[in-house]
């Protein structure tokens, strides 16, 4: 009895006759019980199997199915309301991660969606290109003129913010925290 038939390539596939056998042989097996078919993966399970998953492609065949079931959805719209009421309703004890306010305010604050907001002015505002050099786009950084940490109500001025490339914001005399008072 002939199970697989051998590809030139090392690898081999089932016949339909072997499909079955097997297909047969899980339905009969005491280690999985026809009481187990239809239920749902635990979440150890479903970090596991997300995990040996990541890395693979899916084929041309596939991406049009899952492009076919997902026309026709609506998404909701992504203004900026929409952002702050999201932003807002997940916010503190809310949060599924809430860990009773241990976060410290440096991090709440350049998380937060006014930073985002003052970033995303800021590159707009010098056309998403390097004041110092010129190198538009590419990785660019949101410089604060006068110190994050040392003018608390300039954090989110756009007159208080430049457009910089990596290589121009480390010669800045305050990159990485080498203060100048």
């Amino acid at each position: 009895m002939v199970r697989y038939k051998y590809m030139p390539t090392g690898h081999y596939t089932r016949t339909e006759k072997h499909r079955a056998q097997l297909s047969e042989a899980r339905k009969k097996s005491p280690l999985r019980p026809p009481s187990y078919l239809g239920k749902h993966h635990s979440e150890e399970v479903k970090k596991k199997i997300g995990i040996a998953q990541k890395g693979k492609t899916v084929s041309e065949e596939t991406r049009e199915k899952m492009s076919k079931k997902s026309k026709g959805r609506k998404m909701p719209p992504r203004t900026i309301e929409y952002r702050k009421q999201k932003s807002e309703s997940q916010k503190g004890s809310n949060s599924n991660n809430w860990k009773g306010g241990i976060t410290p305010l440096n991090k709440l604050i350049r998380h937060s969606l006014e930073y985002k907001l003052w970033r995303t002015a800021v590159f707009e505002r010098d056309n998403y290109t390097c004041i110092w050099c010129g190198q538009k786009g590419g990785t660019l950084h949101a410089d604060h003129i006068k110190q994050f940490a040392f003018y608390p109500e300039l954090r989110f001025a756009i007159d208080n913010g430049r457009t910089l490339c990596v290589t121009c914001h480390r010669t800045t005399e305050t990159f990485a925290n080498h203060k100048k008072i």
